[in-house]
């Protein structure tokens, strides 16, 4: 007889993997879960030497905004509020245009 585990918490694979990025545990999260995150490119803006986008991640039902001075950056972010979000954590940014990126 199998015995199938409920997948980890986000609590339980922050504490197993330390060294990795938010990105990274986002995304095994979602695989674990059925819901794979989906990162948006909301806006690019700026000028050359100093620009700033704007990503939004989708895991589910959540979606989370991130900022950054280059795309990685602001995926990294999108992803971390993501994380502290599902975590149950209240460190999400505030809302830039529209509250229902920030849906729960």
């Amino acid at each position: 007889m199998w015995v199938c585990a409920p997948p980890p918490s986000i609590e339980q694979m922050l504490a197993a993997n330390p060294g990795k990025t938010p990105i990274s545990l986002l995304q095994e999260y979602g695989t674990r879960i059925g819901k794979t995150p989906v990162y948006d490119l909301l806006k690019a803006e700026g000028q050359a030497h100093q620009p700033n986008f704007t990503f939004r991640v989708t895991v589910g039902d959540t979606s989370c905004t991130g900022q950054g001075p280059s795309k990685k950056a602001a995926k990294h972010k999108a992803a971390e509020v993501a994380l502290k979000h599902l975590k149950g954590g209240s460190m999400l940014e505030p809302a830039l245009e529209d509250s229902r990126f920030f849906a729960a």
